[in-house]
């Protein structure tokens, strides 16, 4: 003997997707707690480097007052420093072109003066006479006379600067 068994089953569709928003809500609701949870756990981890980090923060901060007087100190000296440079590089420069000037003209003179003793050697070599009268004995008077020029100028100068320095202290 063979039974056969047949059923149906019927569901309301209404009752389907009420099933289903259901299981939905259960799974965001574990959703929610989880991440609430973590979320508090992070939060504990950020008040925690907070207290660590207070003590410390708040000695900075009392530091404060300090630095900024040490820091409007140090920008008066650089301010003085300044103006002193700017009262002094005028002057400076004014200097330094008188001695280039100077330098200038004395290489020349030098040159010249070269070029009169190669001259004048290579004509007695040349031709065994006297090399005495082609040289330019003025021009070796004029060079001696600009050394010491220059000389005299760089003294004046270092003493300038000297009695500059000392009326500054």
């Amino acid at each position: 003997m063979t039974y056969v068994i047949l059923s149906e089953a019927t569901i309301a569709l209404s009752d389907l997707f009420t099933g289903l928003l259901a299981l939905a809500g259960t799974v965001a609701l574990v959703f929610l707690a989880i991440m609430f949870y973590r979320l508090a756990a992070a939060l504990k981890k950020v008040k925690d480097m907070l207290d660590e980090m207070a003590l410390p923060l708040s000695q900075t901060v009392n530091q404060l007052p300090e630095v900024v007087k040490k820091t409007d100190k140090s920008l008066g000296d650089v301010n003085a420093i300044t103006e002193a440079a700017a009262t002094e590089v005028p002057d400076i420069l004014e200097s330094v072109s008188g001695v280039s000037t100077s330098v200038g003209t004395t290489v020349e003179t030098v040159a010249d003066t070269a070029t009169n003793v190669i001259d004048a050697v290579n004509s007695v070599v040349s031709t065994g006479k006297s090399a005495v009268s082609s040289l330019n004995l003025d021009g070796l008077i004029g060079i001696a006379g600009r050394v010491t020029g220059i000389v005299s100028f760089l003294r004046r100068f270092k003493k300038k600067t000297k009695k500059k320095r000392k009326r500054k202290r």
